[in-house]
Parts: structure tokens; C-alpha cells; sequence
């Protein structure tokens, strides 16, 4: 991307894009990752009603950090055109970030969805 890219122009672009990215793309690592029970959650879990409004909030950095990253593996795989123009205008444009804002807002609301899913199908039954 030689020239500069306008906000309305990415969304547009990823609009057109977009190749919608499924609970069942990554169920398997997340099931993988939530393996590890109760490890999952930082100690002070413990002491609250873990329940499925608040659970996110004590998932440990690491735990949180790994659904993350299968999140945005799955969206990067089947979307390999839009994560190379995020690369490209993030590098080469001091407001990259604001530009490919709906990427990184896509990716936050797969991730909470997923997570949300996880615990209905998986976490939810721990109790």
C-alpha cells in the first residue's frame, strides 16, 4: 500500500472482506485451554460467585492472553488479506491503529462472545 489509507476506505475494504470467524474455529483450543480448571482463574475467584457475568475478570493474564491469541489466529487464517493491509497501514501510518480500529474491535467481540460460549458449554458445568 503505497498511498495513504482512510479510515472509511479500511472499513469498507474489511466490510467486503471479512470472513466471519466461527465459535467452532476455535472451540477446540479453548476447551484446551480451559483444561487446566480451575488454574484458569487467578486465586480471588475463589472468594466470589464465579458466574458468567464476571468470570472474564478473573481469568489469569495468561489464561485471558492465550484465548486471545487462538482468537486472532483463527480470524488471521481466514482472513490472511486483511491482517496483511492492517500490517500495512499500521506500519506505515502514524494513525494505523485508529484507521484499522474495526479489525481490533472485531477481534475483541469474537473474543468476549467465545468466551462467553466457553463458559456456558464448559465452565458453567464445573459448579
Amino acid at each position: 500500500m503505497g498511498q495513504k489509507i482512510d479510515k472509511e476506505v479500511f472499513d469498507k475494504f474489511f466490510k467486503e472482506s471479512y470472513c466471519t470467524v466461527e465459535y467452532e474455529t476455535v472451540k477446540e483450543e479453548f476447551e484446551r485451554i480451559a483444561s487446566i480448571g480451575n488454574d484458569l482463574f487467578t486465586g480471588s475467584y475463589e472468594a466470589r460467585n464465579l458466574n458468567r457475568e464476571n468470570f472474564i475478570l478473573y481469568l489469569t493474564s495468561d489464561s485471558y492472553c492465550d484465548f486471545e491469541a487462538a482468537v486472532q489466529e483463527a480470524m488471521d487464517d481466514l482472513n490472511p488479506e486483511i491482517l496483511d493491509a492492517v500490517m500495512d497501514v499500521t506500519e506505515a501510518q502514524e494513525d494505523g491503529d485508529e484507521i484499522t480500529e474495526v479489525y481490533w474491535d472485531t477481534q475483541r467481540e469474537l473474543l468476549h462472545d467465545f468466551l462467553l460460549r466457553l463458559y456456558d458449554e464448559v465452565i458453567s458445568t464445573w459448579k
